[in-house]
């Protein structure tokens, strides 16, 4: 909050930016003189982490994937595989790009691209201002958004909006006398209560 105050001072009060930074520039000189260094001040502690509290979820299986139903290639990149829309098996997004490219006729400047969310997209690259402007032309929706493909839950575990996390308790991970060096977050710390 404060700071948002004086950053709303120096921008409507230009020359008060001035002052504090001649301010600034004394306190340097005055530290050096001192024998002070420049650049020391207070060093923060590293924080240290508990790597038996710190929890990360266990990494992917390893899975054979069917190949592309579309190439019949095999999937090298599960990461960037996309749901076939029939089945909801895993398909190489070049076997897809390499579709749509045979089934829509593109302009001279115009190509196909994976443009998220399932969908695809006829795109023109247009230059506009001197830059380089990437424009669609045409959605084409591949995915089935109302299916969710268990291949593809468990490709993120923890970060996945498909994953539910089922975090230890807090209890089970610190002692009583921990918990109580935990800040309290919400509490009014004045004693009063507040009026109306």
């Amino acid at each position: 909050m404060v700071s948002d105050h004086l950053f709303l001072l120096l921008a409507l009060h230009p020359p008060i930016s001035g002052i504090l930074l001649g301010m600034a520039q004394r306190s340097s000189r005055r530290n050096r003189s001192r024998g002070g260094k420049q650049g020391r001040g207070r060093r923060t502690a590293k924080l240290q982490i508990d790597p038996n509290k710190a929890w990360m979820p266990d990494p992917p299986p390893h899975r054979e994937y069917p190949p592309c139903p579309l190439s019949g290639e095999p999937i090298d990149d599960i990461y960037s595989a996309v749901a076939d829309p029939r089945t909801g098996n895993p398909v190489r997004i070049e076997s897809v790009v390499a579709k749509f490219t045979e089934q829509e006729s593109l302009g001279p400047d115009e190509r196909i691209c994976y443009v998220g969310e399932g969908q695809f997209g006829v795109v023109r690259e247009t230059v506009q201002n001197g830059k380089s402007v990437l424009e669609i032309v045409k959605r084409i929706p591949y995915e089935d958004h109302h299916e969710k493909q268990p291949w593809r839950k468990e490709l993120s575990p923890g970060i996945s909006r498909d994953y539910v996390p089922q975090p230890s308790p807090i209890h089970e991970l610190y002692t009583s006398e921990e918990q109580r060096t935990f800040p309290r977050f919400g509490r009014i710390s004045t004693g009063s209560s507040p009026s109306r």
